[in-house]
């Protein structure tokens, strides 16, 4: 979000969440059911930088070398947390497609011979 948010300054563009899903390849509907949080914040701040592009633009001017690597830390802690939400996503997602097979397969009364095998050795 922060790299569509410096983009958008550099190129005068509006920054947009379409943007920010083109760029993590996330559906639209997925990433406004899982995440309007991140979306919230993110809109937050485009229109902060769009209201007032000038204070962006002196500021990055002054930036210094400790500035960028501040920010550069700030936005991979940032991409960590995103990790770590998309991890836990796909977790609790495998989770449910197995209580799902399982209850299908019950239902369709298949046998399970991975679970047979197992159980016999």
């Amino acid at each position: 979000m922060n790299l569509v948010l410096r983009e958008a300054q550099e190129t005068g563009r509006r920054a947009t969440i379409t943007a920010v899903e083109r760029r993590l390849d996330v559906k639209h509907a997925t990433f406004y059911r899982n995440f309007p949080h991140l979306i919230a914040g993110f809109q937050e701040k485009a229109d902060a930088q769009r209201n007032n592009p000038k204070a962006e633009q002196d500021t990055k001017r002054k930036t210094t070398p400790e500035d960028t690597i501040a920010d550069l830390r700030r936005e991979n802690a940032q991409l960590r947390r995103t990790l770590a939400i998309y991890g836990e996503a796909l977790r609790q997602l495998t989770l449910d497609y197995e209580e799902v097979r399982s209850q299908i397969q019950q239902s369709a009364q298949v046998a399970d011979l991975t679970a047979h095998r197992n159980h016999r050795h």
